[in-house]
């Protein structure tokens, strides 16, 4: 009998410790606080957290990462505490994600703010969303929102080289020279806008020029004539399709002041003076210059002298033809020569000049032996100094026609000859005899 209550107690107390265990387990679960409880519990209701920041587009420059991600807290129906999931991804399905944080404990003011770790990889998009949940219930996501990161597009002023501030420049179609400008980024190919204006408001321009970038530094030419002792003003900015630098700081310069062409000279019909055996039409042109003889006279010159270190010539048509680029600088006309050598009269493009230019350096006239005609190139002319009194010829064609063919109309001087003067030097006209 004693060991059958033993055995009888000892059921009856296990039996009692199991009620016991399972009644502690009941009310463990039951309790919506315990962070063991099942879920989901019935009847709570989490809503979705909504976007902020970064919004729906947003556009975010590299150097202003990581990114911080912006929320309005969620709400919810239960008494539990809720805490937030952050994902971004780069594509809209999340399939590919590149950052996931859980836990995060809701922010003050009803919102809540995540930085990222680390900067996200420029020249991309993004997407992003969250989450709430309390540990038993979880709440939906909030609905995506998209963003890019980009390495944005710096360009810099050009600086202004030429014409210089306060310069004045010898043309009334001077070219402009800038350095290139400074950039940074995804930059496209540049083209340089340049504006003249006779104010430093640019409230009138005269002229705008736009070119595409070159080799360090970008040149333009004027392609209208400008104003005679006139004060102009010029900026210039750089741009690509997408982004357009500032504009560099404004230089001035002026126009030279009108130069006095004299009346021509009346060119008697079919010249003037003794021509001697001279006749264009059997001249020898060496030097490579071009054959010009069969361009039209359109000008006479006016006046030619050698003496004191200077050779000048002027002609009525000088600042009238237009300049050519020769090496960075302008040039209006080349001054021609015809010497008689061994029973031959030869001709060649001696020296240029600029544009209204008249009068060349020359220690004394001996020295365009060698000074003009420095290689065998101009055979015979080169190292061939003419007796006193010889007979030399002179002529201005238009462009550049010393040793090549540029020349952007075909006009020309009559010729005229004269005695060789020596090294003492001389003046002209009366002229031998002119064309």
């Amino acid at each position: 009998m004693n060991h059958m209550n033993r055995r009888f107690l000892s059921a009856l107390g296990v039996c009692t410790a199991v009620l016991v265990l399972t009644a502690c387990e009941t009310s463990k679960s039951s309790n919506p606080l315990s962070p063991s409880v099942a879920g989901p519990i019935p009847g709570v209701d989490i809503t979705a957290p909504k976007i902020l920041e970064p919004a729906i587009g947003a556009k975010i420059a590299i150097d202003e990462q990581p990114v911080s991600l912006l929320i309005e807290n969620a709400s919810s129906s239960g008494v539990r505490p809720l805490s937030y999931v952050f994902e971004v991804a780069t594509d809209a399905g999340f399939t590919n994600k590149v950052f996931t944080r859980e836990g995060i404990a809701p922010g003050d003011g009803g919102r809540t703010k995540l930085r990222l770790p680390d900067p996200l990889a420029t020249g991309r998009s993004y997407f992003w969303r969250a989450r709430a949940e309390d540990g038993a219930n979880t709440g939906p996501f909030s609905s995506a929102a998209n963003f890019n990161v980009f390495t944005p597009i710096i360009i810099e002023a050009p600086e202004p080289m030429q014409p210089a501030q306060n310069s004045t420049v010898s043309s009334l179609r001077p070219q402009f020279v800038v350095n290139n400008a400074a950039r940074s980024g995804p930059v496209g190919a540049l083209a340089y806008t340049i504006e003249i204006a006779d104010s430093f408001t640019f409230a009138t321009k005269v002229a705008t020029l736009t070119t595409g970038e070159q080799s360090g530094q970008t040149k333009a030419d004027l392609t209208t004539d400008l104003k005679y002792n006139s004060v102009y003003y010029w900026h210039v900015r750089a741009g690509d399709s997408s982004t357009t630098g500032p504009w560099s700081n404004t230089f001035a310069f002026a126009t030279g002041s009108a130069p006095v062409i004299p009346d021509p000279i009346p060119t008697p019909g079919g010249g003037g003076g003794d021509a001697g055996d001279f006749a264009l039409s059997k001249v020898r042109i060496v030097g490579g210059s071009p054959d010009v003889r069969g361009w039209p006279v359109t000008s006479s010159i006016t006046s030619l002298a050698m003496s004191g270190g200077t050779f000048h010539i002027d002609h009525t048509k000088r600042c009238g033809w237009p300049g050519v680029d020769i090496g960075g600088a302008l040039q209006e006309s080349t001054i021609w020569i015809f010497e008689k050598i061994g029973g031959q009269w030869y001709g060649t493009g001696g020296e240029r000049l600029r544009p209204c230019q008249t009068d060349k350096g020359l220690g004394a006239p001996s020295e365009i032996s060698r000074g003009w005609f420095y290689n065998s190139s101009w055979a015979p002319l080169t190292g061939y100094v003419p007796a006193r009194g010889e007979t030399v010829g002179f002529m201005v064609a238009a462009g550049s026609t010393r040793a090549d063919n540029n020349a952007p109309i075909h006009e020309r001087t009559g010729v005229v000859l004269i005695p060789w003067p020596g090294d003492g030097g001389g003046s002209w006209p009366p002229f031998l005899w002119r064309e």
